[in-house]
């Protein structure tokens, strides 16, 4: 046997390679992440049937979460001169617990020590000490899903504002048994489900105040 012969021979009885194919991005999945991305910022309304909350639209004033009233934003007009601001007239919420704002570093929900719904403000992410960031689940479906507290007892509540500053607006509280409402009456606020609007809108604002 030639050495040709022998290193043919020898090359037979080597191992085959093997190796692992990585799956195909298929265009079903592309479209699924579309659709998701898509329906990930949403507003909210209350639901509480035979009750003055029922259907108020879930808005920010001054730091802080109500049902009712108008949302309070702002946009610098540097921006406002080039007609790049958001509309800012609506609270939107994007995943579980973030607002949806152009704002660098964006702008976070929260909970304060006393059950009220806060967020951070633009630039920061300071919380007062004694805050928690949730849990807060949303839960998208057609046609409106549900955004919800889900630490215990979970839920949220919504008291009423009183004065005349306050006319038409309930504070929003997380259910929590020893929150501490205006007027100090934990009974005189009421229980609701957050109704969750899917939004293809990417941006609600510039960022709320």
């Amino acid at each position: 046997m030639n050495l040709l012969t022998l290193l043919l021979t020898a090359l037979t009885l080597l191992p085959t390679p093997s190796y692992t194919q990585e799956p195909s991005t298929s265009s079903s999945s592309s479209s699924d992440e579309d659709t998701s991305s898509s329906t990930s910022s949403f507003t909210v309304t209350a639901y509480r049937s035979n009750s003055p909350i029922n259907n108020l639209a879930l808005t920010i004033f001054s730091g802080r979460f109500y049902l009712g009233g108008r949302t309070s934003s702002y946009c610098p007009p540097g921006v406002a001169s080039e007609g790049e601001c958001p509309p800012g007239n609506e609270t939107i919420i994007i995943g579980d617990n973030g607002l949806s704002v152009s704002v660098p570093g964006g702008q976070q929900i929260y909970i304060l020590s006393t059950g009220a719904l806060s967020f951070t403000a633009p630039h920061s992410a300071y919380m007062p000490p004694g805050s928690s960031t949730g849990p807060f689940s949303y839960t998208p479906g057609t046609p409106y899903g549900s955004w919800n507290y889900t630490g215990s007892p979970g839920g949220f509540i919504a008291c009423p504002v009183k004065g005349g500053g306050g006319s038409g607006r309930w504070i929003v509280y997380v259910n929590w048994k020893n929150a501490t409402v205006p007027g100090g009456n934990v009974n005189e606020c009421l229980g609701f489900g957050a109704r969750a609007w899917g939004r293809n809108a990417s941006v609600g604002a510039w960022e709320y105040i």
